[in-house]
């Protein structure tokens, strides 16, 4: 009896921890610097939710919310690569070009160029 409280604790207090820290990645992917901190919080906060189908499901005894939770991961892993596919599509279309005589690359300190 006393096992079987500290489970529906333990499961309980997982679902809590695991909405706060989705909560955290949702601040981290929308207050992030670069694109690949807001691609890895997304990919994190699906990977959250999935655990979380599947506890919900242990806690129901409902089986088929696994089989959801498993289209739900495929459903993620492909938004994941066709994000990752997009940003590599917008880099190779505008890259940053750099002068090389506005560059300060490859000049010494004694050259001519800068008397």
């Amino acid at each position: 009896m006393i096992v079987e409280n500290a489970y529906f604790i333990l499961r309980w207090a997982s679902l809590l921890t695991l909405s706060v820290t989705i909560f955290a990645c949702l601040f981290r992917a929308v207050l992030g610097p670069r694109f690949t901190d807001r691609v890895v919080s997304v990919n994190i906060i699906c990977t959250k939710a999935i655990v979380m189908i599947s506890i919900v499901s242990f806690i129901l005894g409902d089986s088929s919310l696994i089989d959801i939770a498993i289209v739900y991961a495929m459903i993620s892993f492909l938004a994941i690569i066709v994000l990752s596919k997009c940003y590599l599509h917008r880099k190779r279309i505008s890259p940053v070009h750099i002068d090389s005589a506005a560059s300060p690359v490859g000049k010494s300190v004694g050259d001519s160029a800068d008397r």
